[in-house]
């Protein structure tokens, strides 16, 4: 599956646009996976304070099982960081 970095998670990537991943079954295992590659300080980004959220395949995960989303191999998620307008 492909791996989409946008906005301020390029500064927990080292800049990193995307990446494939393999064998990951869910959201949950793939985040656990990507803090291995970029560590704990991404991973901390990732879930804190409603700082990102995940597309898969162009839909957003609340609306797919949250963590619990069913990955494929041909897959693509985005990671992008939330926009707050006001």
């Amino acid at each position: 599956m492909n791996v989409l970095f946008y906005g301020d998670v390029l500064n927990y990537t080292n800049g990193e646009k995307s990446r494939d991943i393999n064998d990951c079954s869910d959201i949950q295992s793939l985040a656990e996976k990507l803090g291995g590659y970029y560590g704990e300080r991404f991973f901390s980004y990732l879930f804190g304070n409603e700082t990102c959220f995940f597309l898969v395949n162009g839909k957003g995960i609340m609306l797919t099982g949250g963590l619990k989303t069913k990955l494929k191999p041909e897959d693509k998620i985005e990671i992008l960081p939330f926009v707050h307008a006001g």
